[in-house]
């Protein structure tokens, strides 16, 4: 199936279901407290982004989310090219990432809370321990990959390490790469969501909380909807720049 019947599958898809959304929601079939119609939550949408009402927490929010992603981007790919180039240093870390998956983040949160105070600072660090491991596994995972015959190839030529790094490892690890800044862009955005939805008194979190706890459904579904779309741009944004340094390494 070529790109363009998958676009269209895609959006069949989409309009279909939100198609049944808006049904369910007009006919009656699912009362108002429960759903509105999609139609409902992209004008409501437009009429808090027009009217500013929630700037202040998009920006609350995203700036937090920028932030744990920007700190798990500069710890996790140095980290996992660490990793890859030492095979002790893998051994005693291994144990801790498995742990890691075993802890859910957020009951450190009351222990942050007491050191660093009630403010956006404890929200940063649990949405930046969730993210920066995706990094670092799928970055240490692509170095990994990279078929060891390049390397020997490099070292002959007299490649510099460096050069084998920018040259062959790098490049041939980007795919890799980018599958963690995805999962991290998005594990951001779900730490610092949910730990607005629980402890923050401002962002989007603490919108979608607030609208549901005063049964606004029109305004929590807008918000989520705001979330969503704000995430799929994001993520088309990496994939195309995937794309063209896939491109622009397939040129070389």
């Amino acid at each position: 199936m070529n790109t363009r019947h998958v676009h269209a599958a895609q959006g069949l898809g989409l309009a279909a279901f939100v198609g049944s959304l808006e049904y369910l929601a007009r006919s009656g079939t699912v009362g108002r407290i429960t759903l509105v119609p999609p139609s409902e939550m992209g004008t409501t949408l437009v009429n808090l982004l027009v009217s500013g009402e929630i700037t202040g927490d998009i920006w609350q929010t995203f700036s937090v989310v920028l932030g744990a992603f920007s700190l798990a981007v500069l710890v996790g790919i140095p980290a996992g090219w660490a990793l890859w180039q030492s095979a002790e240093l893998k051994e005693i870390l291994d144990p801790f990432i498995i742990t890691y998956y075993a802890i859910p983040v957020f009951v450190f949160y009351p222990l942050l809370l007491v050191v660093f105070g009630f403010n956006r600072l404890p929200i940063l660090l649990i949405a930046f321990v969730m993210s920066v491991v995706a990094v670092v596994i799928n970055t240490a995972n692509g170095f990994e990959a990279v078929d060891q015959v390049y390397l020997d190839v490099g070292r002959a030529v007299r490649l510099s390490r460096y050069q084998r790094f920018r040259h062959i490892a790098l490049p041939a690890a980007l795919p890799y790469v980018f599958t963690g800044l995805k999962l991290g862009f998005i594990y951001s955005l779900i730490g610092v969501i949910a730990s607005e939805f629980i402890l923050a008194g401002s962002g989007l979190g603490y919108l979608v909380s607030n609208y549901y706890t005063t049964f606004n459904t029109a305004k929590m579904y807008a918000v989520m909807l705001f979330v969503v779309i704000v995430s799929v741009a994001i993520n088309q944004t990496l994939l195309r720049i995937e794309g063209r340094l896939y491109q622009h390494r397939v040129n070389a």
